[in-house]
């Protein structure tokens, strides 16, 4: 805006420049014109004087008269020489003066002959009317001058109006806007003051330590708050070595930090390191710190640093608690963990699971991670309700539970834990628990072995008299709730006496294996047999007819009795036979309960008629 108002002005002034040349040559032609029009006056009174007494001379001839007339006359001459060429650029002007001069050229002849001269009112008449013409010329000029220099003066004028107006109009425009900035300016002194002033007010006020050292390491500034933390005057710190307040140890590797902080130059970097107060005590802080740059260059260090002593005692604490807990999980015997029941994520495992469930030491944070998808699918219910039961449990409350891991080689693993609840969430609820897990695995195997040893047949696999007779009860109730009938069927081996008899006992225990061989791959899986004794031996089939049994039965008898015993020994080969009594349950609408009794002597009284019917059949008790 300046530059457009400064050219503005400058083209201005150069205009009001060249009027005023303008004007001042115009009034220099105007000078010059008055002077000729006052020459031409004078040659119009001389002209005058000589036209009267030349009139006087042809009238009566007077010698002093005529010496006058000729100095006249000379004086026309010259007049006329004077004015002339200021005309020399008006052709007719100078026609005028020619007449001028040719008649005074007449006068002096006039005057040396002493003749008077022809027609002189003639000539008197051409030379006023030239003198007139000359002056009236000239006038004519001189007004047009005049009228030019006030045309001159008037746009002069109007040019000083205005470059007075646009002078007056920047002048108040900057007067107004360096006024306007001089507020602004202390507008923002004013502000700058205020926010120096909170600046120190929240610097003298702040918890946190604020401390400034110069290049050579010593203090140029410390706040209050890190002169009470330190127990020191401002005299003692200002101007001391920060390394004097190090601890003795640390004070190499402090001088270290710094030295790479100023190195890397690097805006902000955090450390921490022990200190010593007024006291003698030690104090843990952690600083912020960031190097000073000024007009030469580098000048220092400032930080920000916070007490963290009793963080660093806690952090101390923690590292022997965490020391001791790891000594004792070492030392467990077992898998010592912590378990997050809702997230379902195994947050701490000793090393005790490498040695129980086989997985290397870099597999132990995945298989941690994803614990609970190697449990096996039948346990997966009984874990839930195992740890929705903890849950709810009381502090110091031990609940325990035996379930099936996946071993790294694929086999199962039992475990027996002992969980107690360790953390418990904003609810109220525990949400991690502690526990210890051993592998049993040897133990449940034993017990399944003495179970199996308890409940089945060592020689067939079959269920022995006494469990299946309680297996047949429980499938008899169901079948009353379930208003369904059941089935149950007898075998007797034919002259299983005579076999032992004539072919040994091992070629009798081989027809009972193949007996209860037949009945495993015949019957569903929902289906029971047992073998009673000797060569009895006995299936249930639940939701089966009677009829749809002495089917099943049929192709069992004709299995075995195709099937060759004996083979390879010393005696022939020889074929076995058996005879079945079925007997189907009958519900009475009046009892839930079913004696597997009564149902047990109607299948016996079946197998009875048929041996009696002469064996090696099936039989239906009606």
């Amino acid at each position: 805006m300046y530059g457009a108002t400064f050219a503005l002005l400058l083209a201005l002034g150069a205009i009001a420049a060249l009027r005023l040349l303008e004007l001042e040559r115009s009034l220099g032609d105007t000078s010059q014109g008055l002077l000729v029009s006052g020459r031409i006056g004078h040659l119009n009174g001389l002209v005058g004087r000589t036209s009267s007494e030349s009139e006087s001379l042809v009238r009566k001839y007077d010698p002093q008269l005529a010496e006058e007339f000729s100095a006249d006359l000379l004086r026309v001459q010259r007049a006329v020489r004077e004015v002339e060429p200021q005309f020399r650029a008006q052709p007719e002007q100078l026609a005028r003066f020619r007449v001028i001069r040719e008649w005074v050229d007449d006068q002096f002849i006039f005057l040396r002959s002493g003749a008077p001269k022809q027609d002189e009112d003639t000539a008197l008449a051409l030379l006023r009317a030239t003198i007139v013409a000359i002056s009236n010329e000239d006038l004519s000029q001189l007004r047009l001058t005049l009228q030019h220099e006030r045309e001159l003066a008037s746009s002069s004028r109007f040019l000083f109006w205005v470059l007075s107006a646009v002078s007056l109009a920047v002048l108040l425009f900057t007067v107004r806007r360096s006024t306007g900035d001089s507020r602004k300016r202390s507008a923002a002194e004013r502000a700058l003051a205020v926010r120096e002033a909170q600046y120190r007010q929240v610097v003298e006020a702040a918890g946190d330590i604020i401390y400034r050292t110069d290049k050579t390491g010593r203090f140029t500034f410390c706040n209050p708050a890190a002169l009470n933390m330190l127990h020191w005057t401002e005299q003692e710190v200002i101007g001391r070595s920060y390394l004097k307040l190090i601890r003795h140890d640390k004070r190499k590797e402090v001088e270290r930090f710094y030295m790479r902080q100023f190195a890397r130059q690097r805006k902000n970097s955090y450390y921490e390191f022990p200190i010593l107060d007024g006291h003698g005590h030690e104090r843990w802080i952690g600083q912020n710190a960031q190097p000073i740059s000024g007009p030469e260059g580098f000048e220092g260090f400032q930080a920000i640093a916070r007490d963290i002593t009793e963080r660093k005692r806690a952090e101390l604490e923690l590292s022997r608690s965490r020391t001791f807990v790891e000594r004792i999980a070492a030392t467990t015997p077992g898998i010592l963990y912590v378990y997050d029941i809702v997230e379902r994520q195994t947050l701490f495992s000793n090393r005790e699971v490498v040695t129980v469930l086989g997985y290397k030491p870099d597999e132990i944070e995945a298989y941690l991670a994803n614990a609970a998808t190697h449990f096996h699918p039948d346990d997966i219910g009984a874990i839930r309700a195992h740890h929705e039961a903890l849950r709810r449990a009381a502090d110091g409350e031990v609940r325990r539970l035996e379930y099936r891991a996946r071993h790294r080689d694929g086999h199962w693993v039992w475990l027996a834990a002992r969980d107690t609840p360790f953390k418990r969430g904003n609810d109220g609820l525990v949400c991690q628990i502690v526990g210890i897990a051993q592998d049993v695995t040897a133990r449940r195997a034993a017990q399944e072995r003495l179970t199996w040893q308890a409940n089945y047949d060592a020689l067939t696999g079959l269920a022995n008299r006494h469990y299946f007779w309680g297996q047949l009860q429980t499938v008899l109730r169901r079948a009353a709730i379930e208003h369904s009938v059941v089935s149950l069927c007898l075998l007797d081996v034919d002259n299983f006496k005579e076999i032992n008899d004539k072919y040994g006992h091992a070629a009798g225990d081989e027809v009972l294996e193949a007996v209860g061989s037949i009945l495993r791959t015949e019957l569903r899986s929902s289906d029971l047999s047992g073998r009673l004794g000797g060569d009895e031996f006995t299936f249930v089939l639940p939701d089966t007819s009677s009829h749809d049994a002495a089917r099943l039965a049929e192709r069992i008898l004709d299995r075995l009795r195709t099937q060759a015993f004996g083979a390879g020994a010393e005696t022939e080969p020889f074929l076995v036979t058996a005879t079945l009594g079925i007997a189907q349950s009958r519900l009475d609408q009046s009892r839930l309960d079913i004696d597997a009794r009564e149902l047990m002597e109607s299948a016996d009284r079946a197998l009875y008629r048929a041996k009696a019917a002469g064996r090696n059949r099936v039989s239906i008790d009606a």
